[in-house]
């Protein structure tokens, strides 16, 4: 038996060859879970609903009213919801002193309301209590240059998850948060082609080593199993082999 057999899990975020969505979806279909997973490209979500035996729903998390379709969807086609991870996010950067409101609205829109309004949804499609799962940075952890716009909604949302952990207390649905560092996926894959980045970032990592896509998803597996984690609510796990108890470098 899996850990999470009869289990449904919504994974938004999950459209990319090698990101932390698709390989968290991944994980949870081998721990046993029916896996619905949803993003904005179409094609890449159906190779990876039928590589899974799951369900591809598209979704853009600033549309409110498809949020609430991805839910209503996923307990169309399996009867309940258990478990929702939230990967959507995207990195807007830049120095404070050259940001304009046009330029941090984007990010705020994914990373911040949309993921509020994840949480709401989520949450009015389970009835017999659940784990919520957002995906968050060491950058809202550890502050560097730039990272003002996409650290600052990461940091924004692992506080309201600590509400949402409050407000949701009857309904018995946990909120946690992973913070990672640093890994190699779609979107990082050209920071990991620069030389010497990977020995830059090795040397501020007590663990001696870059994490990875399947760090993140047995993580995400630990939060989805009520067995494992039942009683860890509103918290905020760091993912970075110690990273967070230094600096970024630079």
């Amino acid at each position: 038996m899996g850990q999470l057999d009869g289990k449904v899990a919504v994974v938004v975020g999950a459209s990319g060859q090698k990101n932390f969505g698709s390989s968290i979806a991944r994980r949870l279909a081998r721990a046993g879970a029916s896996v619905v997973v949803s993003a904005r490209r179409e094609e890449p979500l159906q190779a990876l609903a039928t590589e899974i035996g799951g369900l591809a729903v598209t979704c853009d998390v600033t549309d409110e009213n498809q949020i609430e379709n991805l839910f209503a969807q996923a307990r169309a086609a399996y009867g309940h919801v258990d478990v929702a991870v939230n990967c959507s996010g995207g990195l807007g950067g830049g120095p404070i002193a050259e940001m304009t409101a046009e330029d941090i609205r984007p990010t705020l829109e994914v990373s911040f309301i949309g993921a509020i309004l994840l949480f709401k949804h989520a949450a009015a499609a389970m009835d017999n209590g659940g784990s919520i799962i957002t995906i968050s940075s060491l950058t809202a952890r550890l502050p560097g240059p730039g990272l003002g716009i996409y650290a600052g909604a990461r940091a924004g949302i692992d506080y309201t998850l600590k509400v949402a952990a409050i407000e949701y207390a009857d309904k018995k649905i946990r909120f946690n948060s992973i913070a990672a560092g640093l890994i190699e996926t779609d979107m990082t894959a050209g920071l990991f082609a620069t030389p010497g980045i990977v020995d830059l970032f090795t040397q501020a990592i007590p663990a001696g080593r870059m994490g990875t896509v399947d760090d993140v998803a047995e993580a995400a597996l630990w939060l989805a199993d009520e067995n494992a984690s039942g009683f860890v609510n509103g918290q905020l796990i760091d993912l970075a082999g110690g990273q967070q108890m230094g600096r970024l470098p630079g």
